[in-house]
């Protein structure tokens, strides 16, 4: 197969996404593929996520803010107990549900009630979001973790 045509691109891609532990910046995907022109890359992503939509499967592809991850669909959520990631305790749980229910949130307000190691995990999973406003970090809630807790209506 030519490393050139769509089929192998989109391929790369995917094999790219499944490998990854956790969601990894599109600048990556074009460093693992030099010689691929953005534009033709940035075609394959989105071609991959609407295949993915269309097709019947568990799995989703999720594009937030740069950045791409494999993740399992909302309704198939309870078999997340045969990952081999990161399970959250009941503790760090706490924090997400505090997090997701005051959203946006001061990351002040979290960190005076609850471990500042947690938002650290709950950032490397992409489940909250940073941003800088003034001095001061708000906290939000992500398109991953909708995917992965909001319940459909």
């Amino acid at each position: 197969m030519n490393k050139e045509s769509s089929d192998y691109l989109k391929q790369a891609i995917e094999a790219i996404l499944f490998l990854s532990p956790k969601s990894i910046t599109i600048r990556k995907i074009y460093q693992a593929l030099p010689n691929i022109p953005k534009e033709l890359i940035d075609i394959q992503i989105e071609e991959l996520i609407y295949e993915y939509k269309k097709r019947k499967t568990s799995i989703s592809v999720v594009k937030e803010n740069n950045k791409l991850e494999m993740v399992v669909k909302p309704e198939f959520q309870s078999f997340n107990i045969f990952a081999t990631g990161t399970t959250l305790s009941k503790s760090e749980l706490k924090t997400l549900a505090y997090i997701s229910l005051n959203s946006p949130v001061e990351q002040g307000k979290i960190t005076q009630k609850r471990p500042h190691e947690h938002l650290q995990l709950l950032k490397d999973l992409d489940l909250v979001a940073v941003e800088k406003k003034g001095r001061k970090n708000i906290l939000y809630i992500t398109k991953k973790f909708n995917l992965l807790f909001k319940k459909k209506k």
